[in-house]
């Protein structure tokens, strides 16, 4: 059984939206603390969910596509 899942790329300032993405639905693959980003695998619909439980927290900056995603790979 595949899944269709896609890269998400998460701006932030601070700490709470770090916290915040380990609680929601996503798997967090990579943290960058000095360069303030993280890499999130999730469904291909969850962006729009993504923004809508990450606007109020503070510190969240961006959510979008990561340009490093691969369209032909199903895992």
């Amino acid at each position: 059984m595949y899944a269709n899942r896609m890269a998400y790329v998460v701006f932030f300032q601070g700490k709470q939206v770090v916290e915040k993405l380990k609680s929601l639905p996503v798997d967090v693959s990579y943290i960058s603390q000095k360069l303030n980003y993280a890499i999130v695998y999730g469904d291909n619909q969850i962006e729009q969910t993504l923004k809508k439980q990450l606007k109020d927290v503070k510190g969240f900056k961006y959510v979008g596509p990561s340009q490093l995603y691969d369209e032909t790979l199903n895992f």
